[in-house]
């Protein structure tokens, strides 16, 4: 199947969402094809190198400017796939726009609450551990310029999505930090890091040793800064999950393929507890 064809495909699937939602194609590439209207835009757009199949979404269409948001991304190889897995994508894509155009936009982010992070010393003296809303919370205090976004991320699915925000906008601050930061900041970021890794959940320490920490991706520069300051019960996590991420392999692939978005499951896939490590 050639990746046109494909696109034929999805959008005869997807004429019905479309007319519903009074939405119609606006563009088509080689490599991707937009539907737009008043409600919002979205595109499906494929790399050929890495052969995956992203879907994006805004609610405002800005034409070259559009702030699109990732929400997922899935493993399509034209020349391996059928009309079924068109379809099947298809379908995981109106799920998806059911939900994304028929919610409400978020206008006023005053009235979204930061997520809370458990008490400091319950979290080490073991009564509760820190969750994912506990490091967002925690990054928000820490970089008080991505509180917006978290509140977005939370307005736009419910909940707060780490993988998610950290992938689209949390880690680029981490690794500028890591790379170009003062002695002081990167102190201070990897002291937050290894609070909440240490007495996290396993959840939590997946987040942090993979899909943060494994963007370094073994680069000795970087790992030699992580050295510097990174706790002892850390280390060992982040340098395997980096080996890891360094290279090619079934589990990058599950990392750059994560999961569609589905409520109120664990949708990270755990590397961190794959290799044996944290708690």
């Amino acid at each position: 199947m050639q990746l046109n064809e494909a696109f034929k495909i999805v959008e005869k699937n997807l004429s019905g969402i479309n007319t519903e939602l009074g939405i119609k194609k606006t563009e088509e590439t080689d490599s991707s094809i937009t539907f737009g209207g008043e409600k919002g835009v979205y595109r499906l757009s494929h790399d050929g190198e890495t052969n995956i199949l992203s879907f994006d979404f805004a609610y405002e269409n800005n034409g070259a400017e559009t702030q699109f948001n990732t929400i997922s991304r899935s493993l399509f190889e034209p020349e391996r796939s059928d009309e079924r897995d068109v379809k099947s994508i298809s379908n995981e894509v109106r799920d998806e726009l059911e939900k994304m155009f028929n919610s409400k936009k978020p206008v006023d982010l005053d009235k979204v609450k930061m997520p809370k992070a458990v008490s400091r010393t319950k979290a080490k003296n073991g009564t509760v551990s820190y969750d994912t809303d506990s490091l967002a919370n925690r990054f928000g205090v820490l970089y008080p310029e991505f509180k917006d976004e978290i509140k977005l991320n939370i307005a736009t699915y419910g909940e707060f999505l780490p993988e998610t925000f950290f992938t689209e906008h949390g880690n680029a601050k981490v690794l500028d930090v890591i790379q170009n930061g003062t002695a002081q900041e990167q102190k201070k970021l990897f002291k937050m890091l290894g609070e909440v890794f240490e007495d996290g959940t396993n959840e939590v320490q997946d987040i942090i040793a993979v899909t943060i920490l494994g963007e370094m991706k073994n680069d000795p520069k970087m790992m030699a800064v992580a050295d510097e300051y990174m706790t002892e019960y850390m280390s060992g996590p982040v340098h395997e999950v980096n080996k890891i991420t360094a290279k090619k392999n079934s589990y990058t692939k599950k990392l750059k393929n994560p999961p569609a978005y589905k409520p109120k499951r664990n949708k990270s896939f755990s590397l961190t507890n794959a290799l044996g490590q944290g708690k």
